[in-house]
Parts: C-alpha cells; structure tokens; sequence
C-alpha cells in the first residue's frame, strides 16, 4: 500500500509539472517577435516536437528517476550502515567493491544521455522534412519531388541509425559489465567461509551482512 500511494504521488507530481512547463513554455513561445521564428525556428514540428520531447523527459525524471534514485541511495546507505554495524570486518572488504559498479555505471549513463540527445536532434530533422512535404503535398507532387524528398529523409534517418547503433552497443557493455556482480559475491562467499573458519564468527551474522551488502550495494 506504501509503495503504490509513493508511486501514486510521484507520478501525478510529474504530470502536474509537465503540464505547467507546457503550458509555460507555450506562453513563452507566443510571446515572441516574428523574427525570432525567422531565425530560430525551422518549422511548426520542430516547435512541437521539442515541446512534447523536453516535456516527456523532465516528467519521467520526476516520476520514475528522482524516486528511484531516492530508494537506492537510502537501500545503499542503511544496507551497508547494518553490515558495518553487525560484521565491519567483511564490510570493510568488500565496500571498495562497490566501486567497481558506481563509475562504469555513471560513465556508461553519460554516454547514453549524450547519445540520446543527439538521436532527439537527428530525429528534428526528417520529421521537419516529412512535416513540410505533407503540408505542401501538391506542390511537392506538382514538382515531381517525391523521390528527392525520399532521398533527404533516408538520408537524415541514416545517421539516426549509426547513433543509434552506437547506443545499443553502450547499452550491451553496461548491461554486460553486471557480470563483475558475480565475481564480487564469489569473493565475498570465500571470504565470508574464512570469518566463519577462522576467527570464530557466527554464521547467521555473516549471512545477514552478505544479505544487506547484496541488496544495498550489489
């Protein structure tokens, strides 16, 4: 029940902000000159396309990320507060694994909003070109332009495509690097066996610290 009123909230306080940026920014935009359509704006589309884009984004943010990123960091910090408290010796060990997760993770999330941005601004392109043939239908049909307008929207969806094979193969190394997950709970089993052999320590400790390093950290 928690859970769902959490999502609930978030959800409508996403929704309720992208409406109010929309309807902002549309005051914003009707309140310009005429020359700044002549100098900044393309086309209709690209007005609306932005608009819609920029809008959907901040919303998911709102709704989905900022609560994500919220549960991890509290998981992440009250996980490994419990292991520290409960067993500091496999803790301390295996904290500076961690990092082996957070940098590839934010390097590989940089990448992808970057190549997620320029895909947006590839994506402006033809729609605009496809926006004004169709608007313009029977002078492009007149003109026997068919072809050439063809022609310029493969051409611009074709750089769409390389950016977007290059997204998917960053998408495949971040999901690939989750392998390294594996190998630090195969050091942490090991070490975790020599506590219990040696020093003398309980097993229900250990395997309630490895328990909340795996959830917090992991």
């Amino acid at each position: 029940m928690i859970v769902f009123v959490e999502g609930y909230c978030w959800t409508r306080t996403g929704e309720r902000q992208a409406a109010r940026m929309r309807a902002r920014y549309l005051k914003a935009v009707l309140r310009q000159d005429v020359t700044y359509f002549d100098l900044h704006v393309t086309s209709i589309s690209e007005v609306i396309t932005s608009v819609s884009n920029d809008s959907l984004v901040i919303q998911d943010v709102l709704s989905e990320k900022v609560p994500n990123f919220l549960s991890n960091t509290a998981t992440f910090v009250g996980s490994y507060i419990a292991a520290f408290i409960l067993l500091w010796r496999l803790a301390i060990v295996v904290f500076p694994f961690a990092t082996l997760l957070v940098i590839p993770g934010l390097m590989y999330g940089r990448i992808l909003m970057g190549l997620a941005r320029k895909i947006r601004e590839e994506y402006k392109k033809p729609g605009s070109i496809a926006e004004q043939a169709i608007s313009s239908i029977r002078t492009v049909y007149s003109f026997v332009g068919e072809d050439k307008t063809i022609v310029e929207f493969s051409q611009f969806l074709e750089r769409s495509v390389k950016l977007g094979l290059r997204q998917g193969l960053a998408k495949g190394l971040a999901i690939g690097s989750n392998g390294v997950v594996f190998g630090i709970w195969s050091f942490m089993s090991w070490y975790s066996s020599r506590l219990v052999t040696y020093p003398g320590g309980q097993g229900g400790t250990v395997y309630a610290v490895g328990v909340s390093i795996a959830l917090g950290g992991l």
